[in-house]
């Protein structure tokens, strides 16, 4: 007897899940402008989009892990910890405000010179 669409589905997602469900599935929408930056640099290197993903990912936790007290890293295991826009130290979701202050611009000013090609 064949399979059914839905069986096949199940299956699929069984053997593309990992043992004991060790992956989850995600579903976000990008640009095509950002799929395309992410189908380049995985190619580039010769990695799957998920490694361009995932790599990146457990830099930055290592990185926030570094910077964080015992008790504020339990905190981050466990979802419960946020950093503030201002970049200040990070503060539990409990004692965090309600309404999110938007991320404070750089005041420092970048100039920029450009010269002129001399014809050749």
């Amino acid at each position: 007897m064949a399979l059914s669409e839905a069986e096949k589905q199940r299956r699929y997602r069984e053997r593309h899940l990992g043992v004991d469900g060790t992956k989850q599935r995600i579903q976000c929408f990008l640009s095509v402008h950002a799929k395309a930056q992410l189908d380049r640099l995985a190619s580039y290197h010769g990695y799957t989009v998920t490694r361009i993903i995932k790599d990146p990912a457990a830099h930055a936790k290592r990185a926030v892990l570094g910077r964080l007290t015992p008790k504020e890293e339990s905190a981050y295991l466990d979802g419960k910890l946020q950093r503030h826009g201002d970049g200040k130290s990070p503060v539990s979701r409990r004692g965090a405000r309600k309404t999110a202050e938007p991320p404070r611009r750089s005041t420092r000013r970048v100039s920029v010179t450009t010269r002129k090609r001399s014809p050749r």
